[in-house]
C-alpha cells in the first residue's frame, strides 16, 4: 500500500508525505518520503522525546486491541523512539518507554528526507499480521514553533492518540 498522508485535523490530502507499508513474511516494513524545507530535530539519542520536532510515527496494535499499542517513531536523522501505550478510553494515553525493537534508517533528500522502518513480528510476540491495526503519522515542526500534523487515517483532533481511527492491516495486505 502506498498513499499520501492527510492533514490531521481537516482530513485534507497533502503532498507533503508519501507513506507505504508492506506486511511481509517475518516483518512489517514502513516507509515515509517527506517534503520538508526546514528540518527541525535537535535529538540525537534513542528514546528522546523526538515527537517535539520533525518525526514520522507508526502506532501499531499487534492483535487489533486498540486499548494497547506500540508507538514507534523515527527522526529525520534516524533517532528512534519505542514505547508501549495503554489507552483505555481512546483519549488518555499512558506511555511506557522501552528500548527500540526495530531497525530504521533515514536519509536526507533534495526535498526533505526518507525513513525506512523494519519491525520483526517476533518482537511483538506471537501475532499474525492480518490481526494488526495501525495508523501512520508525520509531525512537521516549523521555525515559528507550530507543529503541523499529518495522518494516514486522520483523527480530526490535535492528538494522534485516537486508536478508533486505526486501520486494519488485513485490509492493506
Amino acid at each position: 500500500m502506498t498513499c499520501l498522508l492527510s492533514e490531521n485535523t481537516s482530513g485534507e490530502r497533502s503532498e507533503e508525505c508519501r507513506f507505504s507499508c508492506e506486511f511481509r513474511k517475518y516483518a512489517a516494513h514502513f516507509s515515509f518520503e517527506v517534503k520538508d524545507e526546514d528540518i527541525i530535530s535537535p535529538y540525537r539519542s534513542d528514546n528522546e522525546d523526538i515527537w517535539q520536532g520533525d518525526a514520522v510515527e507508526v502506532f501499531l496494535s499487534p492483535d487489533g486491541d486498540r486499548t494497547r499499542y506500540f508507538e514507534l517513531e523515527v527522526s529525520p536523522f534516524g533517532v528512534r523512539f519505542w514505547g508501549e501505550v495503554i489507552n483505555r478510553d481512546g483519549k488518555t494515553p499512558r506511555l511506557k518507554k522501552l528500548p527500540p525493537m526495530f531497525e530504521a534508517s533515514a536519509e536526507r533528500t533534495d526535498e526533505g528526507y526518507n525513513v525506512h522502518i523494519e519491525l520483526p513480528y517476533g518482537e511483538l510476540g506471537a501475532v499474525l499480521p492480518e490481526n494488526m491495526a495501525f495508523n501512520a503519522f508525520r509531525l512537521d515542526k516549523k521555525a515559528d514553533g507550530r507543529q503541523l500534523l499529518y495522518a494516514l487515517s486522520p483523527t480530526f483532533s490535535d492528538s494522534f492518540h485516537r486508536p478508533q481511527y486505526f486501520v486494519r492491516a488485513k485490509e492493506q495486505i
